[in-house]
């Protein structure tokens, strides 16, 4: 079926693409990566500013069987490979596409309203799909011209190999931007959400860390971390977090010496930002702790910022009352610390979290009505 549609389509493709004309993309970057090669100044910019490099699109009839097939080889969930499909192959329902084959009220970008919503500038032009790229952990974004392709985008991403960038992390990243500038604009058109380019970079770059944790994991590290449990007469509380469109769930499983489940806890939260959503579940654990009566205690979260604040290492306003009632509730116990783990320490209350939302489970879950096969420290399921 996958040789089918990338035939077919990669024909489409090709015929489309021969009308159109050579398109630029830019990469900004703050500094030179070694080994990559000259660097020029953008036409125009001070000498101060970011470097770029330009790059010119191929041929179509060169590039396009070839990037079909990694595409569909690529390591990025199988749901974002059909996605960029229909963008790639103008399968996907945007404003201008329906326009084309029926008439329609309002061609303009729901997002923006600035220009008509085509491929091109909802994904990489409109000014929600700029702040995003702009948001990525490369400093690369792209610079539109007229002209410019879904496809010479991706292809400059897959390049980025030559200069010493992993492109399997940034097509990874680049993927889910897509995937969250497609859903914003559903949301927006679907239920009219107001658009929260803030929550949209924090979903993307947790997204980012669940998914390359799998998908690319650090072969070393993984051989070598995994959790442990507690000293005798100590509890671990193992926190994560499950991040919807506009609702959480936060889950707790605690664990003793041995490593046996003790109990577990979960709380539906009404709203997504997703680093509040994992210092809410830190509150959770201890408020738990508390309330069962445990005296020692050792608080684990795969976030490293929330561990960081609660540590006093340093200070993120949007955390202040999470951080204010943890401070006030661990005055309770004898022992309580904030440890940060990796997410492959983490798997149980990842899980978890990932089951309550799924079945809308919240509040103390009986351990006996879980699935078992979710009680790993190895894997995600």
């Amino acid at each position: 079926m996958v040789d089918g549609i990338s035939k077919s389509s990669t024909s489409c493709l090709i015929k489309k693409r021969s009308l159109l004309s050579s398109a630029k993309v830019c990469l900004l970057v703050g500094e030179r990566i070694p080994g990559s090669g000259p660097w020029k100044l953008m036409v125009g910019s001070p000498a101060n500013l970011p470097l770029a490099q330009t790059v010119d699109s191929s041929s179509p009839t060169e590039v396009a069987p070839s990037m079909w097939n990694k595409l569909w080889n690529s390591k990025i969930p199988e749901r974002l490979k059909v996605l960029w499909w229909c963008i790639l192959s103008k399968a996907l329902p945007v404003r201008s596409v329906l326009g084309r084959r029926f008439p329609i009220e309002d061609e303009s970008c729901p997002l923006c309203g600035a220009e008509s919503e085509t491929m091109e500038h909802l994904f990489l032009s409109c000014n929600v799909a700029f702040h995003l790229w702009r948001s990525s952990p490369w400093g690369i974004f792209p610079i539109c011209d007229a002209c410019i392709r879904m496809w010479d985008w991706v292809k400059f991403l897959w390049d980025l190999k030559n200069k010493g960038i992993n492109e399997q992390e940034t097509f990874l990243y680049a993927s889910l931007i897509i995937d969250t500038i497609w859903r914003t604009r559903n949301e927006k058109v679907h239920h009219n959400s107001p658009v929260d380019i803030f929550k949209c970079i924090d979903a993307v770059r947790f997204s980012f860390a669940d998914h390359h944790a799998y998908l690319l994991p650090c072969p070393t590290r993984c051989l070598t971390e995994s959790w442990s449990p507690p000293p005798q007469d100590w509890l671990k509380l193992n926190c994560d977090v499950r991040v919807g469109m506009d609702s959480m769930c936060a889950a707790v499983v605690a664990r003793d010496h041995v490593g046996k489940v003790i109990w577990v806890s979960t709380k539906r939260l009404d709203f997504s930002s997703a680093l509040c959503g994992e210092a809410a579940a830190c509150c959770l654990a201890i408020e738990e702790a508390k309330a069962r009566g445990i005296q020692y205690l050792i608080v684990e979260s795969d976030s490293r910022v929330v561990i960081n604040v609660l540590n006093g290492k340093e200070s993120r306003w949007e955390l202040d009352n999470y951080v204010s009632f943890c401070k006030t509730t661990s005055t309770s116990f004898i022992g309580c610390n904030f440890h940060f783990v990796r997410r492959q320490c983490n798997f149980m209350g990842h899980n978890v979290a990932n089951w309550a939302f799924s079945n809308q489970r919240f509040g103390s879950v009986p351990i006996s009505s879980l699935p078992e096969i979710i009680f790993c420290n190895d894997r995600e399921v």
